[in-house]
């Protein structure tokens, strides 16, 4: 959490901890309130609980909020708020058809969003970081997309498993509330 030079980006690591031991709880019972979640890196980064091997997690945050979801299989999360588009960072990690798509859209800033929050959800579901091609990620996947707009932020989810529709529910924290010094 302190590796974050800023107060949000602390704040925000910290609302993701509490978060993913609040998921560990409704998993496995007040049990992990004495055995708190300690992480291990794979060879690229990505963290695992090193004393919950069964689970998997993954943690996401943008400006205005912080996801976190929690699986007995691999998955990916990825949170942003919806900006202003910005048509050369399109060009650079969209292909052709998502292009179409974004710039046919009435909104091409929440078309490209979703499929940015799609694209890094699988990033982060591989465990190897963007290491593949940005642009054609979404094209040969082997698990399943979730994504969800809640007010101006699209959520997406990558995992192998069938979600219900209300697998958003209880993994976003919404960090409007808090002041930052």
């Amino acid at each position: 959490m302190l590796k974050y030079k800023f107060q949000k980006g602390q704040v925000q690591n910290g609302l993701a901890y509490v978060l993913l031991v609040k998921l560990l709880c409704d998993e496995c019972g007040d049990i992990v309130l004495k055995n708190l979640p300690e992480f291990s890196y794979n060879e690229h980064e990505k963290p695992f609980l090193k004393n919950y091997p069964e689970w998997f997690f993954n943690i996401s945050h943008c400006q205005t909020a912080v996801a976190v979801a929690l699986a007995d299989s691999p998955i990916g999360i990825d949170i942003e708020d919806v900006t202003r588009y910005k048509n050369n960072v399109a060009t650079y990690v969209s292909n052709d058809l998502e292009l179409k798509k974004i710039n046919e859209d009435a909104h091409p800033e929440e078309v490209f969003i979703r499929l940015w929050t799609q694209k890094e959800a699988v990033f982060k579901y591989n465990g190897t970081g963007i290491t593949d091609d940005m642009k054609n990620i979404l094209n040969n996947i082997d698990c399943q997309l979730f994504s969800h707009k809640i007010d101006n932020k699209f959520i997406s989810v990558a995992t192998k498993e069938t979600c219900s529709g209300d697998i958003f529910t209880n993994i976003v924290v919404d960090i409007d509330d808090f002041d930052f010094i």
